[in-house]
C-alpha cells in the first residue's frame, strides 16, 4: 500500500466528519424529515469501518503485525457493517417518510452481524473484507429499492443519479467479495477514485434530496394553523386550486362557515389555555364529520370553514346540522374543566356555477343570520 493511498483513506473519514456535522445540522433545520442526521452517522462509520479495514489492518499485515492486524480488522469491519446498515435503514426512513418496522430492524441487525461472524470464523482480513462487501451488496439493493419509489419531480433526478452509482458500487463491490471468497482480498487502488467519487455523488445527491423534502415540510407547515392542525386561508385555497376550475363549472361546491358562540366567555371564565383546548377539541369533531374529499380550514380566531365538493354539495346543510350537533355533545377531556360550547353555521349552495368567493360571502351571510337567530343553529342559502 502506498502512504498516498492511505492519505486517501484518512482523508475520506474527514470528509465523512464534515459531512456528519452537514446532515447534522440540515436535520436540525429539518424537522419531521426522518432519516438525515442517520445518514450522515451510517457513512461516517462506514467510511471510518473501511479505512481500518483496507488501510490500516492491511498496512500492520504487510509490517508483521500479525497479532494487532486481525483486531484493527475486526473492528473496522464491524464499524462498517454497522454504518452500512444505518444508511440503509435512513434510506428507508427517509423515502418513506416514517419509523422503521419490527422486520427491518431485525434485517439491518442481520447486516450488523456479518462482521462478528465472519470474526468467529478465524478468517481474518479476507472474512471481513467478504461480510463488509456482502453488507455493501445489501445496503445497495435497499437504496435501489427506496429510490425507485422517488419518481416524482425533482426528486427524480437526484433519485435516479443515485441508482446509477448504486449500479456502479454493487459491481465493484461484488468483484470484492469474490476476491474475498477466493483469499485473495486486499485493497484495489485501481478503483478506489471511482469509488470515493460514486460516494461524493451520493451524499451531494441526498442532500438535494433532504433540501427538497424539507422545503416541501415547510411549504406544508405554513399552510397549517399551528394549534388546531387544520388548514389554514392559505392552505384552504391551496388544497382547492387544482380541481376549482371544475369543480366551479360543474356547481359542486357549497361553503359552510362555522363560528363559535359566545367563545369570548369561555376566555373569560376559563383562561386562553382552555380556550385553545377547546379550539382543538372543535377541530377534532369536525374532522370526524366531514368526509375526506371535504376541506376544512381555521380562517379565524374561531372562525372556521368547511367546503363540500362534488355531488354531495347538494348536502351540506344536513353536514352542518350534523356538525352542529357534534359539537353541542363535545366535552372536554379531564382534568380541564366542564366547559359547554356551541356553533351557529351558515350554509351557501350554488345551483349554477358560481366562484367560490361569492359562495363564501354568502355562508358569512347566512351565519350572521344563524347569530341573530339566536345561535347554535343552521341557516342556509342557495345563489
Amino acid at each position: 500500500m502506498t502512504t498516498d493511498f492511505y492519505n486517501l483513506l484518512l482523508t475520506d473519514c474527514a470528509l465523512a466528519l464534515i459531512l456528519l456535522g452537514l446532515f447534522w445540522y440540515v436535520s436540525r433545520v429539518s424537522r419531521g424529515v426522518p432519516g438525515i442526521a442517520s445518514w450522515g452517522v451510517g457513512h461516517f462509520l462506514y467510511s471510518l469501518g473501511a479505512a481500518m479495514l483496507d488501510g490500516t489492518a492491511l498496512e500492520l499485515e504487510r509490517a508483521g503485525a500479525h497479532g494487532a492486524s486481525p483486531v484493527v480488522a475486526a473492528i473496522g469491519g464491524i464499524l462498517a457493517c454497522g454504518g452500512l446498515a444505518v444508511i440503509a435503514g435512513a434510506m428507508v426512513m427517509f423515502a418513506g417518510q416514517r419509523a422503521l418496522r419490527g422486520g427491518e430492524r431485525l434485517a439491518l441487525a442481520g447486516v450488523v452481524l456479518l462482521s462478528p461472524l465472519a470474526w468467529l470464523a478465524g478468517d481474518a482480513i479476507d472474512g471481513q473484507g467478504a461480510a463488509m462487501s456482502a453488507a455493501e451488496l445489501a445496503m445497495l439493493a435497499t437504496v435501489l429499492v427506496q429510490l425507485w419509489r422517488l419518481d416524482a419531480p425533482p426528486a427524480r433526478v437526484p433519485a435516479r443519479l443515485m441508482m446509477l452509482g448504486a449500479v456502479v458500487l454493487a459491481f465493484l463491490y461484488g468483484r470484492d467479495l469474490l476476491d474475498a471468497f477466493t483469499g485473495q482480498y486486499t485493497s484495489n487502488q485501481a478503483w478506489v477514485n471511482v469509488d470515493l467519487s460514486t460516494w461524493y455523488l451520493f451524499n451531494f445527491c441526498m442532500l438535494m434530496l433532504t433540501s427538497f423534502r424539507a422545503a416541501e415540510a415547510l411549504r406544508q407547515t405554513a399552510m397549517l394553523d399551528p394549534l388546531t392542525g387544520t388548514l389554514n386561508r392559505r392552505g384552504l385555497f391551496a388544497r382547492l386550486d387544482p380541481e376549482l376550475e371544475r369543480l366551479t363549472r360543474d356547481a359542486q361546491l357549497a361553503v359552510i362557515a362555522l363560528d363559535l358562540d359566545h367563545f369570548k366567555r369561555v376566555n373569560d371564565r376559563h383562561g386562553h389555555e382552555v380556550g385553545d383546548l377547546v379550539l382543538q377539541k372543535l377541530s377534532d369533531t369536525v374532522r370526524d364529520c366531514v368526509r375526506e374529499d371535504d376541506v376544512f380550514a381555521r380562517v379565524g380566531g374561531e372562525e372556521f370553514l368547511v367546503v363540500v365538493t362534488g355531488p354531495d354539495a347538494a348536502g351540506a346543510p344536513l353536514l352542518a346540522e350534523r356538525i352542529r350537533k357534534a359539537v353541542a355533545e363535545m366535552r372536554l377531556d379531564p382534568p380541564a374543566p366542564t366547559v359547554r360550547v356551541t356553533v351557529s353555521a351558515g350554509v351557501c349552495l350554488s345551483a349554477r356555477p358560481m366562484p367560490l368567493s361569492m359562495l363564501m360571502r354568502g355562508a358569512d351571510e347566512a351565519l350572521y343570520a344563524a347569530k341573530r337567530g339566536g345561535r347554535d343553529c343552521v341557516v342556509a342559502n342557495t345563489l
